[in-house]
């Protein structure tokens, strides 16, 4: 009698057995695709942290170019590579060059008065002459000083006095110095632009990380979850696979 009930008792441990087993199986491949799923919300998190910032990168960037762009400043505003005693060229300067060459150096004298120091055709052709590099000092052959009032000659054959010259360099410096100002203008909109994006982001991060922890919650909790029932099935397999043992003399 006593091993009828021993024998039975060890096929209900046996069963049982059976059961933990395959529970605990189903168990591990819910806590597969569990981790799985976790692992596939925090990539396509990463992605789109990662999309905020290439977005607020690329908006940064594309505000200051545009800026620079408007103001005939960056790439398409100047030319290093060209080299001059007026301290090299851009766009912005050309433009402002060319407006005075179509309405000449006019401005108050001393005395307060409308004063027209170089009229738009002379400074048309000092402008020409200059871009086309053949302005030289107008020194005759043989002669050491250069012509008296016209001090300059392009190569048209066109005079220009020293006065002239230095009133055209004088308006090339102030056009110099409008394009710095621009510059500055430039990158202060571009700092202010740059601190509103930043602002902008953090606060679209910290939005997308509460998206993140409650998409993330459930599925943690389950996979806790799912932790503690193996564990607890692997405990209960441990004790009956040990008194199992017990019965190996039946």
């Amino acid at each position: 009698m006593a091993l009828l009930l021993a024998m039975f008792q060890k096929m209900r441990l046996i069963r049982e057995k059976n059961q933990l087993t395959l529970d605990s199986t189903k168990v591990s491949s819910k806590k597969s695709r569990i981790t799985k799923n976790i692992k596939n919300v925090q990539e396509r998190y990463t992605s789109l942290f990662a999309k905020l910032e290439s977005q607020a990168k690329m908006a940064q960037s594309q505000f200051t170019m545009q800026i620079q762009q408007n103001m005939g400043l960056g790439t398409m505003g100047m030319n290093p590579w060209n080299f001059d005693g007026l301290g090299g060229m851009s766009m912005f300067v050309a433009n402002i060059m060319n407006g005075y060459a179509q309405k000449g150096l006019v401005g108050p004298d001393k005395d307060g008065n409308e004063h027209t120091y170089l009229d738009s055709d002379k400074f048309s052709k000092l402008w020409a002459a200059y871009q086309g590099g053949s302005l030289k000092q107008n020194i005759p052959e043989g002669e050491t000083k250069a012509v008296k009032d016209e001090e300059y000659i392009d190569a048209l054959g066109n005079v220009f006095s020293a006065e002239d010259y230095a009133y055209f360099t004088q308006a090339f410096r102030q056009a110099q110095s409008q394009q710095q100002m621009a510059q500055y203008q430039a990158q202060q909109m571009s700092t202010q632009y740059q601190s509103g994006v930043s602002i902008w982001l953090e606060a679209s991060k910290a939005e997308l990380e509460a998206e993140q922890d409650a998409v993330l919650a459930p599925l943690n909790e389950e996979d806790a979850m799912l932790d503690m029932e193996k564990e607890y099935l692997d405990t209960r397999l441990a004790q009956i696979n040990a008194e199992i043992e017990s019965y190996t003399h039946i």
